[in-house]
């Protein structure tokens, strides 16, 4: 039962002709007022329906202070159109984790950020800038730009072990790395080992391809010329 379309209006009483009409006034509003009653009592119980109530019969100014509360609500009820933009700020907003907010977050200015875990992102020092340090997802990158071409990266796998590439001019230039089992530097092209003091090389023993691969800028000679001068020498003594 709903709350009637239009409430029952109650007539002054008429020129009464005789006994009867005075019966028809009597009981006409006798009905209005059960009606009354009625819809008096669907009311007080609690059962008002939504569909008794105009559209926009109901404003803000005629609901009490926190009178409606979210067990009040049922699922689904309240949509993002039903809210008005900027009505709903960051301090009243409460949830255990950001999960529970679905949303493109776009761009988030912050003081501080504080974490336990990060997969799947893109951290940079600079924004479309060089030089920079990066570490993205994006083919597992970490490593320091001076620009585009110019760059130290950590490739995680080659061959099995993660190796520190330098790449100069846009060109591969070297790599550090374990891919033999033990610590390997290759260059490619010249490589310079350098010190303003002494260099200690302290192995059981070091292998070269060949004595030639010494060479010393002053006298200009390699080690393998100056043995095979040695021998030469030797061998002129031996034939006297």
């Amino acid at each position: 039962m709903g709350i009637q379309d239009v409430a029952p209006s109650f007539r002054n009483p008429p020129t009464f002709q005789d006994l009867e009409d005075v019966k028809a006034y009597l009981k006409d509003n006798i009905n209005k007022i059960a009606r009354s009653l009625q819809d008096i009592d669907f009311m007080i119980n609690g059962t008002l329906d939504v569909k008794n109530i105009r559209a926009d019969g109901i404003e803000a100014r005629n609901i009490k202070a926190e009178a409606i509360t979210t067990d009040k609500l049922i699922a689904g009820a309240v949509t993002t159109d039903k809210i008005t933009a900027g009505a709903v700020t960051a301090e009243k907003i409460t949830v255990g984790e950001l999960s529970a907010i679905s949303a493109n977050l776009g761009h988030i200015v912050a003081g501080l950020i504080e974490s336990i875990e990060i997969y799947g992102s893109y951290i940079a020092t600079r924004r479309n800038a060089y030089p920079r340090c990066e570490m993205s997802a994006t083919g597992n990158v970490f490593g320091a730009f001076q620009d585009a071409n110019n760059r130290i990266t950590i490739e995680p796998n080659y061959g099995g072990s993660p190796s520190l590439v330098f790449t100069q001019g846009g060109a591969f230039k070297g790599r550090l790395d374990m891919l033999l089992g033990r610590l390997e530097l290759y260059g490619s092209g010249s490589m310079d080992i350098g010190s303003n003091g002494t260099i200690f090389l302290n192995a059981p023993r070091m292998y070269f391809d060949n004595w030639d691969v010494l060479y010393a800028d002053n006298p200009g000679r390699s080690l393998g010329n100056e043995l095979r001068e040695i021998f030469d020498r030797i061998e002129a003594l031996e034939d006297r």
